[in-house]
């Protein structure tokens, strides 16, 4: 039989309403026949059977209602056709809540003598873990074992008011480790009770009470690391932990008593302030991250990164729960009031904001990575802002679309002040993985909407030259092959054209300015073997290769696939031939827009036609074509500088700087430099 069950919500709260009332109904119901029929003679002997019928529907009505409840409570319930939720069975380990509180006590008492003599058994932790999906169990055991006792319970499994020495070491706590584990399981259980099965007014309170204790915070911490919680409930507790830390700061000035350091004797404790309990959790929990960091009366996220001393690295879970905050939910459909993705983007743009702070970056040290994951989830707002030189308050681009300069109508967008970022970026590219990151996403945009642009361009000269062809039936084949240049030609010198050399002129800023932030601009020959600058190096000559992400979408997921591209892919064995000026890192920024530029249109026929090849096309000259040693393209696109031999890289070279190509090329080729110069010119000394 299969463990799923299935109960459409609003049917069943129809019915037992319905039992209810008729229940109810059935006894003054039974007594007027009664009395019906007594005044006709007639005498019932025994009981009434509506009498029974009532009373078995009201022995039904608890065990209905319990079973609403459970699915309700189910995180990983199913929707079905029809309003059904399907959830399995089979975690339910009690039938009944009389079942589950028997249950309960029987192991809450084992688990208080076992704690007490120093005995823990394996066999205990490994039935309580049979429970720890149990709702009737999880609720009568986080009653059995009130909030202060549990606490207690725990700081006692690692030898809480011991000396240091006589603490247990970290290889000797696996079976509390993991028991603590299923504790923190089972209180997420709990939390998600409906209707009935609720836990007790009062428990958020218990459960921070006294938390300005270092083994309180040490338990709760573990208490809350693990589970999947209700939503309110640790929403309710997080806001609550602020409200104690606020009240006590840590202060890092006091010396820790080691008889009061909590866990196993050879680890660090962590940070035991009552904030630094829950940053874990609010990190699995983004939608509770969302509502506490955006909590208008509290305004937390400011106190937590400018002023909250953090102990070990506790700034790292500071800094996963504000990138999942800002970065698991991004959309544009909903209302700010009721958008995940407006939250996302509030954010975001405050944080960076605050980190763009000294003072934030010398208390968060351990966050660049986290920084540049939102950076790069936001490309598209960043490249806005660098351009525009904006002096803007962090906020939300509420306008119906966020990135005009895409197809389609992106998320709730970021908004950012120009020095913010650069002063950001600045200190968190000192670290190789996150100046990765950025500087990928920012290549991925850049290829998304040179594609986006070369496509249409491809387009507006296909209409045209489609108009042409039915005025002019006679024309021969060479005719309409000059025709099709001489419209292709007129275009990427205006219209469609005009927008792809202003669209390079742009993306040719934004990238000046992460080249700068990485302190790459002034490295010279003699810096060649500088770490970030290989990685750079390696960017931009891999560049041409990234695939366009799905037409009017920028996907940040795609980020990791395409740094696995650049920087996983066996290198080329090949001796390669240095090019002009590419061993600084503006020139080789240079180049990265000069081959994603020629990529772009190469896709989309920018170049002209490959089987009657115009002068502005390769396969005009023999000595570029299929057939050359030098053929620098596969399947009619370009290939990537790296992936070339030294043949094709001279012969790419070579054609780069042939007239010819002057005639769909200039505009886009001088838009990179003048933009470069602008970016150069407005940002020098920012964020230095």
């Amino acid at each position: 039989m299969s463990p799923m069950v299935g109960i459409d919500p609003a049917l069943m709260t129809r019915l037992i309403d319905g039992m209810k009332r008729v229940s109810g109904m059935i006894p003054d119901v039974d007594r007027q026949v009664e009395r019906a029929l007594t005044s006709l003679g007639i005498h019932l002997w025994g009981p009434s059977p509506l009498r029974d019928i009532g009373r078995q529907m009201s022995d039904l009505i608890p065990s209905l209602q319990g079973r609403l409840d459970l699915i309700l409570a189910e995180p990983d319930r199913t929707s079905g056709t029809g309003g059904t939720l399907w959830a399995d069975e089979s975690p339910w380990l009690s039938s009944s809540p009389a079942e589950g509180a028997a249950s309960a006590k029987t192991l809450a008492t084992q688990l208080r003598d076992q704690v007490a003599s120093h005995s823990l058994d394996p066999h205990l932790v490994a039935e309580i873990e049979r429970h720890k999906n149990d709702p009737y169990f999880a609720m009568a055991f986080a009653t059995e074992i009130p909030p202060r006792e549990l606490k207690a319970l725990i700081n006692a499994l690692y030898g809480a008011g011991l000396s240091a020495s006589a603490r247990p070491l970290q290889r000797d706590v696996i079976t509390q480790d993991r028991l603590l584990t299923m504790l923190s399981t089972i209180l997420g259980t709990a939390s998600r009770g409906a209707g009935r099965m609720r836990l007790p007014d009062g428990y958020a309170d218990q459960l921070v009470d006294g938390i300005e204790n270092g083994q309180d915070a040490f338990a709760v911490k573990r208490l809350l690391q693990d589970a999947e919680f209700d939503h309110t409930f640790l929403l309710t507790v997080v806001q609550k932990l602020y409200d104690k830390d606020l009240a006590h700061p840590p202060d890092p000035s006091l010396p820790r008593d080691p008889w009061a350091l909590p866990g196993p004797r050879d680890a660090a404790p962590g940070d035991l302030s009552p904030m630094g309990a829950a940053l874990t959790a609010l990190a699995h929990h983004p939608t509770v991250a969302q509502d506490f960091f955006t909590d208008p009366q509290r305004r937390p996220l400011a106190y937590l990164m400018r002023k909250h001393h953090w102990d070990s690295d506790a700034d790292t879970e500071l800094g996963w729960a504000i990138e999942a905050a800002g970065t698991e939910f991004r959309d544009h459909d909903l209302p700010p009031g009721h958008s995940r993705g407006y939250k996302s983007a509030l954010i975001a743009s405050w944080a960076v904001h605050f980190w763009s702070d000294p003072k934030v970056q010398q208390n968060l040290p351990n966050t660049r990575g986290h920084l540049g994951t939102i950076l790069a989830q936001y490309t598209g707002d960043l490249h806005r802002d660098i351009r525009a030189f904006t002096e803007r308050l962090p906020g939300v681009m509420t306008t119906r679309d966020a990135d005009k300069n895409l197809i389609g109508a992106e998320s709730y967008g970021a908004k950012f002040n120009a020095a913010d970022l650069k002063q950001s970026m600045t200190w968190a590219f000192e670290d190789e993985e996150t100046f990765k990151t950025a500087a990928v996403a920012h290549a991925l945009y850049s290829t998304e909407m040179m594609d986006e642009l070369g496509a249409k361009i491809a387009k507006e000269v296909a209409i045209s030259f489609a108009v042409w062809k039915k005025a002019h039936p006679e024309a021969t084949e060479q005719q309409a092959s000059a025709m099709r240049q001489k419209l292709l030609e007129a275009q990427m010198s205006g219209g469609a054209g005009g927008e792809f050399a202003q669209a390079a002129r742009n993306l040719s800023m934004t990238t000046w300015v992460i080249t700068d932030a990485a302190n790459l601009a002034d490295i010279d020959s003699a810096k060649r073997g500088d770490t970030r600058f290989a990685i750079f190096k390696e960017i931009t000559e891999k560049v041409a290769g990234l695939a366009p992400c799905p037409q009017g979408k920028f996907f940040g997921l795609l980020i990791d696939e395409a740094k696995g591209k650049i920087f996983g892919e066996i290198k080329s064995n090949n001796e390669r031939r240095a090019r002009a000026d590419a061993d600084t890192a503006l020139g080789t920024a240079k180049h990265m827009f000069t081959d994603l530029t020629v990529a772009a249109m190469m896709r989309h026929g920018l170049f002209g036609d490959a089987s009657a090849p115009a002068k502005t096309h390769p396969y005009h000259y023999e000595d570029f074509r299929t057939d050359s040693d030098g053929h620098f393209l596969r399947n009619g696109e370009l290939v990537s500088w790296t992936d070339m031999n030294t043949s094709q890289q001279d012969s790419y070279e070579e054609w780069l700087g042939v007239n010819a190509i002057g005639r769909v090329f200039s505009e886009p080729s001088e838009s990179i430099a003048i933009g470069f110069k602008d970016a150069e010119k407005y940002y020098s000394g920012h964020g230095s």
